[in-house]
């Protein structure tokens, strides 16, 4: 069985000589207070005799990967197989380990240095899955990232940057000079945080119909496209494709095709669910 994105609720990075949570990020809602698995956890580890890397509550497990100075902390919903989850959490705690031991065994109170590390763990445990033939669009209405700081913020930037409506989830990808992983890592953080949205691209099998958007948007186009809009707009009604709309119309059909990319992306047509 491979990794399910879905069955992930909550990972924690808790500091194992004081016990304290350096690094905390939700994905999903908890019936119990996650400060108090965290502590729990932290007692079991630290007084068990034997070593524990699971434990079982009635609607969710706890695995537990344990380094020298920190262990990784996964809620995650009963999985049938523990392999790939626990692969992702052992990079994470040898990376931790790596970038963070020494700050993490002479711990000074401040967990603000370690907000940056979300993106590690995100990287590997990222929100969602992504469908790369996606169309990420910009909302302008999201909620603050809390670990949106340092590193993670510019590069959380240069993702913004690419963002236009158009392009896809793989062109964006394609374009940028990070790595796959941490493109998509950003991409759903973005989604998390409701600072995107995801649309389909038009394609031109497509069926369109007429919907009502501002008339003062549609009374600018008209002033801008004049009779081509007026000849376009009457043909959709739901049930022709795209294509055929285009060769009805004595228009150029590159010229028709930006035209009704258009009428779509202000709201004036919109595609008909599929199924």
């Amino acid at each position: 069985m491979g990794f399910d994105f879905s069955k992930v609720r909550y990972i924690s990075l808790i500091r194992m000589e004081g016990g304290e949570s350096v690094l905390n990020i939700p994905y999903a809602e908890l019936t119990v207070d996650p400060d108090l698995i965290a502590g729990f956890v932290t007692a079991v580890i630290i007084f068990a005799k034997t070593p524990i890397r699971t434990i079982r509550k009635a609607a969710y497990d706890i695995l537990i990967e344990v380094g020298a100075s920190v262990l990784v902390l996964l809620v995650v919903d009963p999985v049938p197989d523990e392999a790939p989850y626990r692969e992702k959490l052992r990079r994470i705690l040898d990376e931790v380990e790596s970038k963070h031991g020494e700050k993490l065994r002479h711990f000074e109170g401040d967990v603000r240095r370690f907000r940056e590390f979300a993106l590690t763990v995100i990287k590997e445990f990222p929100f969602q899955s992504a469908d790369l033939n996606m169309v990420p669009i910009k909302t302008g209405s999201g909620v603050r990232i809390p670990f949106r700081v340092g590193a993670v913020d510019r590069e959380l930037e240069q993702v913004e940057s690419f963002i236009n409506g158009k392009r896809t989830v793989a062109e964006i990808m394609d374009l940028m000079g990070l790595s796959d992983e941490e493109v998509l890592a950003l991409v759903s953080v973005l989604a998390r945080y409701r600072w995107i949205d995801f649309k389909r691209r038009l394609s031109q099998s497509d069926l369109l119909v007429r919907a009502d958007c501002p008339p003062i948007i549609l009374t600018r186009l008209k002033s801008q496209y004049g009779k081509a809009l007026e000849d376009l707009m009457s043909k959709f009604d739901g049930k022709t494709p795209i294509v055929d709309i285009m060769a009805s119309l004595p228009y150029d059909r590159d010229a028709i095709w930006f035209l009704i990319n258009k009428l779509v992306e202000v709201g004036c047509l919109a595609p008909v669910p599929k199924g």
